[in-house]
């Protein structure tokens, strides 16, 4: 076992350094005059002064509405000699504004209960709760209760919108935080390494960087929209910036706010809006949703017609789906039943054992069953990390491909598409070749050639821990190659729902070939992603069956 990592004290600092210098070199034309002043001011002052500053931004703080703020008195860093001093330069630089002026409710949640009751101008039972208390100081003189509690230096963090921006333009959200160096500098995630030249990466004007940013404003003002009424949510969704053409990423993020949304409208039976929105959206399940509200409407009619349109070209397999049962269902209402047949379903081979319950996990029971039943078989509970695992392997340098916008930062476990549909169409020409070669006998090159040189390094599709050597070099030499193309073609055709759902187990039987078997103890069923994957080996000739656990009395 390796030795543990010990980080430096400013370990943070350095961080911060590396995530606004790596801004700055790539996006340094495309920062306001604000953005750039923040940098600059920055990296201007003392040490002690940057450690503060980044200190407070990675805390929560108590939200306001001009930054989050802090109690001086609770600021305590062994890293950071003089504390005071800090303040002081930053509130010279105005990164920081002491004691600001506000009113009363924003300062109220920064004290302890105890404190409130303390400093209450008239007696309040201690058993009241926190909005309570807060509720009964409100209805004091706030002059007074404000002197009381501002005996000590607060302070509000400026410019936190700048380095919003500087956090976008670095990790392509807002989501994402210093963690990713942290994990990096421990040990713990090893990245791969690609390009990340100003021409490559995802933003590439300000107008781009201002509608992301717009979007996120949005997100937050999402949360109290949807638990008011229609009206707020509809107002929420003109505001939502217009999409840049050629930026997916954007697209994408508008489309699951705009499904979300309009998802709340139909609860508030706001059908006309929500349709409308809809209407707006690229991807599922918009046209699903639309159909539903349509024949909800009593136009059976317009929600057919849509179920034609999504078979006629479906986004994805699950769409499709949808389309198939829900017009059967709508259709033997109206004249039209005979044209929507009942979809086919597929009836896996399905074994029924009795095992003994002993607590371990019943899929390594069954596998420990089925090696045992068949002489000199093997049996490995691999669920969805078999599969996925060989084909992340085989086409490693193509997920790592230097797209235009795939990649922001050095920390990415996957391209920023890598969940969505663009996945496979950006590539589709790389994809296609080395499906190619796979045909010709190149498989196992592909996945020796990157599972010794990438051990250990970072790949949305493998899962080391469950790769053991073994194990692939069993599943290449017994699994035919028109076997594992089939099941390839599929996980790259809609990689977000179709890694998912494959089966517990492998057998490899001592007489030849290999077997996949889903378990399914007790009062468990097949899930809607199972049986579509069962159905697709039926298809393919891929040998699968269910295995029914029972616990013996």
């Amino acid at each position: 076992m390796a030795d543990p990592v010990e980080l430096a004290p400013d370990y943070y600092l350095s961080n911060f350094h590396s995530l606004v210098d790596f801004v700055v070199s790539r996006y340094g034309k495309l920062l306001s005059q604000e953005e750039q002043c923040f940098y600059q001011t920055f990296r201007q002052l003392q040490p002690d002064s940057q450690r503060l500053y980044v200190r407070l931004l990675s805390r929560k703080g108590v939200p306001s509405s001009i930054g989050a703020l802090f109690r001086q008195h609770r600021l305590t860093y062994t890293e950071i000699g003089d504390v005071p001093a800090a303040v002081d330069e930053l509130a010279s630089a105005r990164l920081l504004t002491r004691d600001p002026a506000l009113p009363l409710d924003e300062l109220l949640p920064l004290f302890t209960k105890s404190e409130l009751l303390n400093h209450s101008l008239e007696p309040l039972p201690k058993a009241l709760k926190r909005p309570a208390l807060e509720q009964a100081l409100l209805e004091q003189d706030h002059a007074t209760i404000q002197q009381r509690l501002m005996k000590e230096p607060l302070l509000a963090v400026q410019a936190e919108q700048c380095f919003a921006t500087f956090k976008l333009l670095f990790f392509g959200n807002l989501n994402q935080d210093l963690t990713d160096y942290v994990l990096r500098d421990l040990g713990l995630f090893r990245y791969e390494t690609y390009p990340l030249e100003r021409a490559q990466l995802p933003f590439q004007t300000r107008v781009q960087i201002e509608q992301h940013l717009r979007y996120y404003q949005c997100l937050r003002d999402a949360e109290e929209a949807l638990g008011a009424d229609a009206n707020a949510i509809t107002t929420l969704a003109t505001q939502l910036p217009a999409g840049i053409d050629g930026d997916n990423t954007l697209q994408r993020r508008l489309d699951r706010l705009r499904l979300t949304l309009a998802r709340q409208l139909e609860r508030f039976d706001a059908l006309e809006d929500a349709e409308q929105l809809y209407r707006q959206c690229q991807r599922p399940p918009a046209r699903e949703r639309r159909a539903r509200i349509a024949v909800a409407r009593g136009d059976t009619d317009t929600g057919l017609s849509l179920c034609r349109e999504i078979l006629a070209n479906p986004y994805n397999e699950a769409e499709r789906t949808f389309a198939e049962s829900f017009a059967h269902r709508t259709a033997k209402k109206t004249d039209a039943a005979h044209q929507w047949p009942a979809p086919r379903r597929h009836s896996p081979l399905t074994e029924t054992i009795a095992l003994a319950q002993t607590g371990a996990r019943v899929e390594l029971l069954a596998a420990e069953h089925l090696a045992q039943v068949a002489p000199e078989s093997q049996c490995h509970y691999v669920e969805n990390t078999l599969f996925n695992g060989v084909l992340g392997l085989a086409i490693w340098d193509i997920v790592f491909a230097p797209i235009p916008g795939a990649f922001f930062n050095p920390f990415q476990v996957a391209p920023s598409d890598f969940r969505t549909a663009d996945f496979y169409s950006q590539r589709s020409d790389a994809f296609a070749r080395r499906l190619s070669e796979f045909e010709s006998g190149q498989l196992a090159h592909w996945v020796w050639r990157h599972f010794h040189a990438k051990r250990g390094i970072a790949n949305p599709l493998v899962h080391w821990e469950a790769l053991p050597e073994p194990l692939i070099r069993r599943a290449l030499e017994r699994i035919p190659t028109d076997h594992w193309l089939a099941i390839f073609r599929r996980l790259l055709g809609d990689i977000a729902h179709h890694r998912s759902g494959l089966p517990d187990l492998i057998l490899f039987p001592g007489s030849g070939g290999y077997e996949l078997v889903e378990v399914k103890g007790p009062g468990d069923r097949l899930q809607q992603n199972q049986q579509r994957w069962l159905a697709y080996f039926a298809k393919h000739q891929i040998p699968h069956r269910v295995l029914h656990v029972e616990w013996q009395p």
